[in-house]
Formats: structure tokens, sequence, C-alpha cells
């Protein structure tokens, strides 16, 4: 061989992928991708839950016991498939050493988070409404589901960093 097909051989090998898939990822643990989103998702529907409970407890009861179980169960799908989908990219790119750095991940992906839900609610307005009210639901729904996604991601982000070095002190 020569030195020049042995040097393009090296730096072929050399070169790293521009994008890598997250499902391909080694270093993302499946179990633990599930487990956060499950807590996620959970915690997304219990606190707001809890306080409207505390504040209008009948207001919660009627609108409860309006929502059928397959509305129910197709908006948690949603939301725990969209959780489960963003807690793998931000695994992907999280590093729980620096703080900051997580929790700035865990705004971004928190943010990327509500915008299915938001779909299906804006879905669910052009099928009982007019076009005009989903469209504006759309603009200003989608500003807020960024914002308020972002603000629960960078909390949650927090609270996972916690939880994990909680974890780690305890553990093997």
């Amino acid at each position: 061989m020569d030195e020049s097909s042995e040097a393009s051989e090296a730096s072929e090998a050399s070169e790293v992928p521009v994008e890598s898939s997250v499902d391909d990822d080694p270093g993302i643990d499946p179990l633990f991708a599930w487990a956060l989103a499950s807590f996620h998702a959970a915690v997304l529907i219990v606190v707001p839950l809890a306080l409207v409970h505390a504040v209008a407890p009948v207001a919660l009861g009627g609108v409860l016991g309006r929502l059928d179980t397959l509305v129910g169960v197709g908006l948690y799908s949603v939301l725990w498939g969209s959780t489960w989908w963003s807690n793998r990219r931000y695994l992907a790119t999280s590093d729980f050493e620096d703080v900051a750095a997580t929790i700035r991940v865990g705004a971004r992906w928190g943010a990327v988070t509500g915008l299915p839900l938001l779909a299906c609610v804006v879905v669910a307005a052009l099928v009982v409404t007019n076009p005009f009210f989903a469209a504006l639901l759309l603009v200003v729904g989608g500003v807020a589901a960024l914002l308020v996604g972002a603000v629960v991601g960078s909390v949650l982000a927090g609270v996972d960093v916690a939880l994990d070095r909680v974890a780690r002190e305890d553990g093997p």
C-alpha cells in the first residue's frame, strides 16, 4: 500500500458522522428515558389537577365529569408520547454534571413537548368551532405552549439533576 491510500483510509476512519440517530446512541439507557418520560408526564397531569382542585374543586369535577375515557386516554397518550420522544433527545444532549447546560437543554426540549398536545386541541377546536378561532388558538397557544414548556422543562431538568445526584449518592 502506498502512503496516500493509507492516509486516505485513516482520515475516513477518523471521520465522525455529522448527525447520529438518538435511537442508535448507546449512551441513552432506554429504561431511564422511559422512567423520566413517565415521571414527567405524571407530574404534568398531577400538578395542574391538584392546583385546580385546590382552587375550584367543583369546577374540576364538572370538567372531568364531561371528559370521556377515550378522549382522556388519547390526550394522555399524546402527552406521554411527546414527553418520551423529547426526553430521548434531552438525554442525548444533556450532561447531568453541568447543571446550567442541562437546564438549557431541558428548556429547549420542554418547549417542544407541549406542541403535539396543542395540535390536538387545535384539531378539536377546528371540529367544534370556526377556523378563525382555531388559527388564533394555534398562534397564541403555540407561543404560550413554547414558553410554558420551556419553563416547565427547565424546572423538570433541575429536578432530574437533583434526583440523579441523590440516586448516585445512594447507589452502589
